[in-house]
C-alpha cells in the first residue's frame, strides 16, 4: 500500500520540485542577468538576443518570457515524437514555469544595482541552483535539450554535449554582434555560464559523490560491523594474501558518500591501524547502492551475512590449501 502509494506521488513530487527550480532560474535570470545583458547560453540567452533586436528595427517590446515561450512550444511541438510520455509532462511544465518566472519577477521592482561582476557571479550560481533542481528530478526547460535531441535524431554520430555546446557557442558569439558591449560583456558571461555548470553539476550530483574504499585488513569483521552499524554502508568481502608478508588478509570494498571519509577513516584507525587503505572515485553507481534508510533496514542481514562471508572464505582457504598438499598422487609402494 505503501509502495503503491509512493509511487503514484512521485510524479507529483518531480513536477513539484521541478516548478521550484525554474522559479529559482526565473529569478536569477530577470534580476541579475537580463537588466545587465549577461548570457548563460541556451534559449533564454537567445531569446535576450531577439528582444534586443526587436527593439534595434523599431518593433514593440516583447517581454524575454514571451518570445522564450513561442520559442519552446514551437521546438517542444516538433520533438513531440522523440519525448517519451513522462519527460513531455515534465519538459512541458518546465517550459512554462520557467517562462511564468521570468515574466513574474521582471515585473517585481527589486531596487538591486549591482555591477557586472556582482551581477555574473549572483546570476550564475543561483541559475545554476534553479538547473540542477530542474535536471535532479528528471526534467527540463526545453531550449538546446531538445534541440540536441533533434539533431542526434538526424546525426547519431554527434554527441549530446557537443551539440549543445556548439548551440552555445554560437548563442554566445551572437551576443558579441548584438550587445552594444558586448565584447566587454564576454569574460561577465563566461564567468556566469561557468558557474551555472559547477552548480548544476553540485546540485545535480556533488551532494550524493560516491567514492569505493579498499580496505586491506586482518580484523575485517570488526571494521564491517563498525561501518555498517554507525555509518549504515554495507561492505563486500574478499580473501586475500600478502606476497610479500605471506600472511593472509581480507580486502572489504565499501561504497560511501564523500562526507562519511573522515568518519570511515577513524574507524579503520580505532580498530586496525595497520590496515592498508586506498579509495577510488566513482562515477556512476547502478544498483544496490541504497540510501542510509533502506541499508539501515538491511543491516542486521548484512551483519549476519559478512560473518557468514569470512568463514566462508576461510574455509575456502584451507580446502584449497588441503587440495594443493594431496595434488600429487601417493606411490603406495613408498
Amino acid at each position: 500500500m505503501f509502495i503503491k502509494a509512493k509511487k503514484n506521488w512521485q510524479l507529483v513530487l518531480e513536477l513539484a520540485m521541478i516548478i521550484v527550480g525554474t522559479m529559482i532560474m526565473g529569478f536569477a535570470f530577470s534580476v541579475f542577468l537580463e537588466p545587465n545583458s549577461i548570457s548563460t547560453g541556451g534559449f533564454s540567452a537567445l531569446s535576450m538576443i531577439i528582444n534586443v533586436l526587436f527593439v534595434k528595427i523599431g518593433l514593440p517590446d516583447i517581454p524575454t518570457s514571451a518570445i522564450y515561450l513561442v520559442l519552446n512550444i514551437g521546438l517542444y511541438i516538433m520533438a513531440l515524437k522523440t519525448l517519451g510520455k513522462r519527460f513531455a509532462i515534465k519538459s512541458l511544465v518546465g517550459i512554462l514555469s520557467f517562462s511564468l518566472g521570468m515574466q513574474v519577477f521582471a515585473m517585481i521592482d527589486f531596487n538591486i544595482a549591482y555591477e557586472l561582476l556582482i551581477s555574473a557571479v549572483y546570476g550564475g550560481a543561483i541559475m545554476g541552483v534553479g538547473v540542477g533542481l530542474v535536471v535532479r528530478f528528471g526534467g527540463s526547460t526545453g531550449g538546446t535539450d531538445m534541440l540536441a535531441s533533434m539533431v542526434k535524431k538526424k546525426k547519431p554520430s554527434a554527441t549530446f554535449g557537443t551539440i549543445i555546446i556548439m548551440i552555445d557557442m554560437i548563442i554566445i558569439s551572437l551576443t558579441l554582434f548584438v550587445f552594444s558591449n558586448g565584447l566587454e560583456l564576454l569574460p561577465y558571461t563566461i564567468l556566469a555560464l561557468l558557474l551555472d555548470m559547477f552548480v548544476t553539476d553540485f546540485v545535480n550530483e556533488g551532494y550524493k559523490q560516491v567514492r569505493a574504499y579498499y580496505i586491506v585488513t586482518t580484523k575485517a569483521e570488526e571494521i564491517s560491523d563498525a561501518i555498517m552499524q554507525q555509518l549504515s554502508r554495507g561492505c563486500t568481502c574478499t580473501f586475500a594474501k600478502g606476497m610479500h608478508s605471506k600472511n593472509d588478509k581480507y580486502v572489504l570494498t565499501c561504497l560511501i558518500s564523500r562526507f562519511q571519509s573522515a568518519q570511515l577513516k577513524s574507524i579503520i584507525k580505532s580498530i586496525d591501524p595497520e590496515a592498508f587503505v586506498y579509495s577510488t572515485r566513482i562515477a556512476e553507481v547502478i544498483g544496490s547502492w541504497a540510501g542510509v534508510d533502506e541499508v539501515q533496514i538491511e543491516m542486521n542481514k548484512n551483519t549476519s551475512s559478512t560473518r557468514k562471508m569470512l568463514k566462508s572464505a576461510k574455509v575456502e582457504q584451507d580446502e584449497s590449501i588441503h587440495a594443493d598438499m594431496t595434488d600429487e598422487p601417493i606411490d603406495s609402494k613408498k
